[in-house]
């Protein structure tokens, strides 16, 4: 009895009679909307493979250079590892700000959203010049990380991989080492120990560089300088 006194109902007056009528009904309107845009982007995505097809007939393999302005899901990836290029030498203790704090705040900061925007904020009306200012700002946000990523990878040779990297080059040209995992742990271990081999470090003093993420980088946008 004493914690059903204590059980507070609050009303809630937007649950008030009369009920709106003009709910969005999920049929047939949203099915037939969301089933539209699914069936333009699937089309979008079999008329681009078909028009920009990654060349891998082993009779004829594309050259080295191929696939510079060709988009590609490694775009995203290009942009993610972009300090390891620049950060290096002196400004390697900078490396953790951009591979892992940036991302790691953005990350925070999207989630912090509804709490910043308050549990309320959806019943406040907006004028139309602080509509524009929000659009505005999500346009010029989209905007920037589009071009951040295509500015980022649209040099890189993404389509020339197979030239080299093919049964025809030689014994598992086309697939990773056998011994790969051990070679890595193992051998380059003791190189790096041994002071032989420096990361992005091109020097002859020191015996040149081991494939880092830098060498990585750079052999996909000139693999035929970087290799």
């Amino acid at each position: 009895m004493m914690a059903k006194d204590m059980r507070k109902i609050r009303r809630e007056p937007k649950y008030d009679p009369p009920y709106p009528q003009d709910f969005y009904a999920f049929w047939p309107g949203h099915v037939f909307k969301a089933l539209t845009i699914v069936v333009l982007v699937v089309a979008a995505v079999f008329v681009l493979a078909s028009l920009y097809r990654v060349p891998m007939d082993p009779n004829m393999p594309p050259l080295p250079t191929e696939g510079a302005n060709i988009p590609a899901p490694e775009w995203y990836l290009f942009l993610m590892f972009q300090p390891f290029w620049y950060m290096t030498g002196e400004n390697s203790r900078w490396l953790s700000l951009g591979t892992f704090w940036l991302p790691f705040g953005i990350i925070i900061l999207l989630f912090l959203v509804p709490v910043m925007l308050g549990r309320n904020a959806q019943r406040v009306k907006m004028g139309t010049l602080k509509k524009v200012g929000f659009a505005s700002l999500a346009l010029v946000t989209w905007g920037l990380s589009g071009w951040a990523v295509v500015g980022s990878g649209y040099p890189a040779k993404t389509t020339g991989c197979p030239s080299c990297h093919n049964p025809m080059m030689g014994v598992r040209q086309a697939l990773p080492p056998a011994t790969m995992g051990d070679y890595y742990k193992v051998e380059r271990q003791r190189q790096i120990d041994l002071g032989g081999y420096r990361a992005g470090d091109t020097s002859s003093a020191m015996g040149g560089s081991y494939k880092d993420a830098n060498w990585q980088l750079r052999h996909f946008y000139e693999p035929t300088m970087t290799w």
